[in-house]
Formats: C-alpha cells, structure tokens, sequence
C-alpha cells in the first residue's frame, strides 16, 4: 500500500472514532461546544473551512484515481485468459490490481462520505450548544425578571399602603392645621379684646381722673363762695 492511501486510511480510523464520540450520548452538545471553543481548538477551527475543503479536493483526486483503476483493470483477466499468451502470474497480478483498486475505491468513497457527515454533525452540535446556551440565558433572564415582577408588585403593594397612610396623616396634618389657624385666629381675637379692654381701661382711669380733678375744682369753688355768704349775713 501506497503512502497516500495510508494516509487516508489513517484519515478514515480518525473519522470512524470520531464519529463514535460524538454519538457517546453522556457527552452533551454543550461540552463539545465548549471543547470547539477552547484556545488551541480554537485557532484550529479558525481555518476549519480551508481544512475541509483540501481535505475535500484531495479525497476528490483520490477516489477518481480509484475509480480510474477499476476501469482500467476491470476485465483485463478475461482478456488474458482469451489470448492463453500470458502466464498465471500475470492474471493474479491483473486481480491484486484490482482488488486493490477496489479497496482504495471503498477507502475513499466511505472516508468522503464520514467527511461529509462529520461536517454536519459539527455543525449541528455547534448549533444546537448555541440553542442550548441562548435557552439558558432566555430562562434565566425569565426567571429574573419574574423575580424582578413579584419584587416590583411587593414594592407597589408596600407603597400603596404606605400611601394609604400618608393619606390619613396628611387629613391628620390639615386638621391641625385647620386647628392651628383657628387658635392663631383665636388668639387675634383674644389680643385684640385685650387691646380693646386696655383702651377702655385707659379711658376710664383718665375719666376717674378728670372727675376727681373736677370735683377738688367744684369743692375749691364752694370754699371760696362759702366764707362770702357768711360775712354778707
């Protein structure tokens, strides 16, 4: 066997093992997911596109050079056998090319065929980690905003009975109010009858006085018209 069909079916193993790890059910889409993305995977599947598609060109070459075998010694024993010149070993040599030409058909039509699948499976696991990981995030930003909302209507509730309160203290607060103004008003009142009676006060000692002042007159008068009288008689 040749270096080249070596290496593919080195290539095929790879492909049939890894076919059989990603359908280990107890490995989940989202820890391939992760190991895709890690950093050396990472730089990798970077240039996974170009990597596929020389994969691809050189399994292409490879099983037309295969099919091109089979068609060129396909039918070369009959061939021998109807012109009897040949030896036995020749017709064996004609079969082992063929057989062989057979065998590097299969090896590449099945590496070709798990290349495809492969890709698709990557995809689909790479795809289905990211549904994954979004449906996490969707479920968690779910739940935090269900927490947000009870939150929000236990704040709303605490408010509309605080609310409710502030309600009967701000009646409670214009009454005093109310209350306040009708003693300051009260109060003017009250200062101001005691004004009133303070003038009247006033008044009154001033008309005391101005009686007394006129009846020490009066009285200053009838001594002075008394003694005349007397005197006259």
């Amino acid at each position: 066997m040749s270096i080249q069909w070596v290496l593919v079916s080195g290539f095929l193993y790879s492909e049939i093992g890894l076919a059989l790890l990603l359908s280990i059910p107890w490995i989940s889409c989202k820890r391939w997911h992760r190991i895709f993305t890690s950093s050396i995977i990472g730089i990798i599947a970077s240039y996974v596109n170009w990597i596929f598609v020389c994969f691809l060109s050189g399994l292409v070459v490879l099983f037309a050079d295969s099919v091109r075998e089979m068609y060129v010694y396909t039918g070369q024993d009959k061939k021998v056998d109807i012109t009897g010149s040949a030896s036995p070993s020749a017709q064996e040599h004609i079969l082992m090319r063929l057989f062989r030409a057979q065998r590097n058909f299969y090896i590449t039509g099945i590496s070709l065929f798990l290349l495809i699948v492969l890709r698709t499976m990557l995809t689909r696991v790479s795809r289905v980690a990211r549904l994954e990981a979004n449906y996490e995030a969707m479920q968690k930003q779910a739940v935090s905003a269900g927490e947000m909302n009870k939150k929000l209507l236990e704040e709303n509730g605490a408010l509309k009975k605080m609310t409710d309160g502030k309600e009967d203290v701000l009646e409670e607060v214009k009454k005093m109010e109310e209350l306040k103004d009708k003693v300051k008003a009260a109060e003017r009142k009250a200062d101001q009858s005691k004004a009133d009676a303070d003038a009247m006060r006033k008044q009154s000692e001033n008309l005391t006085m101005e009686y007394d002042r006129l009846l020490q007159e009066h009285q200053k008068l009838q001594d002075l018209v008394t003694p005349t009288d007397k005197k006259a008689d």
